[in-house]
């Protein structure tokens, strides 16, 4: 059950009553349990790959999630053709933070499969260009 300043700020965020609190499933429990510890990193998702992009992102432009897409911090176009498979992937890794975060290692976790690529197919298939982003975990800085 949730309690204390975690309760306190998903109250504050939704508006939810308690009962309303009540109604959520287990795991969302252990996901905002995790918070405190998703508020020591960034998601960056930096641009690895170009190949004829018309929205005009650039190699080593930048989005950073921290832990919402964070335009001060962030470089570059934020194309929504680009925008959709990385927040797939973020989503993937907010599926994983509780498991981190019991695990109680410190080390930041291992992203497998971290390249993603924008929804533009490329010129060879049909598509206009395409940009591929690396994905990665970082401490922030205090």
């Amino acid at each position: 059950m949730l309690t204390g300043k975690i309760l306190e700020m998903i109250k504050g965020a939704t508006g939810y009553s308690n009962e309303q609190i009540a109604k959520l499933h287990p795991g969302i429990e252990k996901l905002f349990n995790s918070v405190p510890m998703l508020l020591e990193i960034q998601i960056v998702a930096e641009v690895v790959k170009v190949e004829g992009c018309f929205a005009q992102i650039k190699m080593g432009d930048k989005l950073v999630f921290d832990p919402f897409l964070n335009p001060e911090k962030s470089s570059g176009v934020m194309c929504p053709r680009a925008l959709l498979p990385i927040m797939i992937q973020i989503n993937a890794l907010w599926e994983m933070f509780p498991e981190w975060v019991k695990s109680g290692t410190q080390e930041t976790l291992e992203i497998v499969f971290r390249n993603v690529r924008c929804l533009d197919p490329g010129l060879e298939d049909g598509g206009f260009g395409g940009v591929v982003y690396q994905i990665r975990i970082e401490p922030l800085k205090k």
